[in-house]
């Protein structure tokens, strides 16, 4: 039982390791084995995506957020990358286990409006957690899983266009990301 409890132990800490560098600002040589969900196409096509770095510092700047992001990944398929900022607050991740098409099914959402971001196919999706705390998403397909922007505009009064401001920022990333498969 103890030998158990070591490996899940060092399992653990590899895992939390693997994910505290997945935005690092580092130049390590990685070989694209960030993904935990294992070598399935999805996680491969997206392995070489790093959310805190799919805009430049200037890109970022210019939306008025702060550089470098912090690192936030809720889920081993999901890394995310926050940026704190005025008027909003802006969180970009890779998800490579959903597409555009299966996102929809959720029932999550108070909104998904179908659109396109650059000629991918993309949505405008608002949770149902989300209507009061003016946060909106923009995705959009990227190899065979998704890449997301949330705004969330941070001060009264509500006079901003979180989503218009999501979507702007996702037309600047689709470029850096891999096509749909």
């Amino acid at each position: 039982m103890k030998l158990w409890t070591r490996s899940l132990l060092t399992a653990v800490a590899g895992a939390a390791l693997i994910a505290a560098s997945a935005c690092s600002p580092s130049e390590g040589t990685g070989d694209g084995s960030s993904e935990t969900s294992g070598n399935s196409p999805s996680s491969e096509a997206l392995a070489s995506v790093k959310p805190c770095e799919m805009l430049s510092s200037d890109t970022l700047s210019s939306f008025g957020l702060e550089v470098p992001g912090k690192t936030k990944s809720e889920l081993p398929w999901k890394p995310g990358c926050y940026y704190e900022g005025d008027p909003f607050t802006v969180r970009m991740e890779k998800n490579t286990r959903q597409t555009v098409d299966s996102s929809e099914q959720k029932s999550v959402w108070a909104e998904f409006e179908r659109l396109e971001v650059n000629g991918r196919s993309g949505a405008r999706v608002i949770t149902k957690g989300a209507t009061q705390t003016r946060a909106c998403g923009v995705m959009f397909d990227a190899g065979e899983g998704i890449v997301q922007v949330r705004a969330r505009e941070i001060r009264l009064p509500d006079d901003e266009d979180e989503c218009a401001e999501a979507l702007k920022i996702a037309k600047k990333i689709e470029p850096n990301v891999p096509e749909p498969a």
